[in-house]
């Protein structure tokens, strides 16, 4: 066994779970995310199939630095989660925060 420290993969944990920042415009956040098109191209993608760290290919076409922008930003919003397995970090779409949002949209055009 070596004593040599490996390098961490370059990728953007959200395994060091902090509470969201409560926000007097949850649903206004959710829209300006969502306007993103680096950010929906993710949400795409990401309601198929989940996505494993590091992103140095980037993902769903986005090249590394706008991926690791739009998750940042889905991160801010809580839109995405990750999970560890081994050395990487699973990320997927955050689903009770979409429902959330399917609710508020649902309330809105109910009779």
């Amino acid at each position: 066994m070596s004593d040599i420290p490996q390098k961490p993969n370059k990728h953007i944990c959200l395994t060091n779970r902090r509470p969201l920042m409560i926000s007097s415009d949850p649903e206004g956040e959710l829209f300006a995310a969502l306007a993103d098109p680096d950010v929906l191209t993710l949400v795409r993608g990401l309601s198929k199939e989940e996505a494993r760290s590091p992103f140095t290919d980037g993902l769903f076409g986005l090249d590394e630095p706008k991926t690791n922008a739009a998750v940042k930003k889905m991160k801010s919003v809580g839109l995405i989660s990750s999970r560890r397995d081994g050395d990487a970090h699973v990320y997927f779409l955050n689903a009770p925060r979409f429902r959330d949002l399917a609710m508020f949209l649902n309330d809105l055009v109910k009779e």
